[in-house]
């Protein structure tokens, strides 16, 4: 949620004046230090073994790598960066795309190669739930009977 949140402020500020973008990617180096960068190493350790197409597998990582380094660039050079429209802009269209692809393809392949391991991580996903808030979980995994309680409305405007 919070990745879909950042990518739609970094598409919509890289038209806007050098002061939104500034602030665009002080809030998106934030998320990212926060709950996109451990989300990206969570789903690495916890999904990536269980994958069984290596087509899916190297996009993970080729998609990740990417980010991380447009990630790394804002971090290092935040002023740099909120100086180039373009790279904000990409930064944002590839982290929309990146989450969108994970969510259609990525996960529905893990879920259908191996719902067995999905259940086994519900306690591990309480856990990474409970130690960052912004990685509430968006849809119940394979076994999990909690109620993830109401859906805040700002998703609704994130699905297509």
């Amino acid at each position: 949620m919070g990745g879909l949140i950042q990518a739609r402020s970094l598409r919509q500020t890289a038209d806007l004046d050098r002061e939104d973008r500034v602030r665009a990617i002080a809030e998106f180096v934030d998320a990212w230090r926060s709950e996109i960068r451990p989300h990206f190493d969570d789903e690495e350790r916890l999904l990536l073994p269980l994958v069984c197409s290596s087509a899916l597998r190297d996009r993970l990582l080729d998609e990740h790598a990417t980010l991380r380094g447009l990630a790394e660039r804002c971090e290092r050079e935040p002023e740099v960066a909120a100086s180039d429209a373009e790279l904000v802009r990409q930064l944002g269209v590839k982290l929309h795309d990146h989450i969108r692809w994970e969510e259609r393809e990525f996960f529905e392949a893990v879920q259908r190669d191996h719902p067995e391991a999905l259940a086994a991580l519900v306690s591990e996903a309480a856990i990474i739930e409970e130690q960052r808030p912004g990685s509430r979980a968006r849809h119940k995994l394979a076994g999990d009977d909690r109620d993830t309680g109401p859906r805040d409305e700002r998703s609704e405007d994130m699905h297509d």
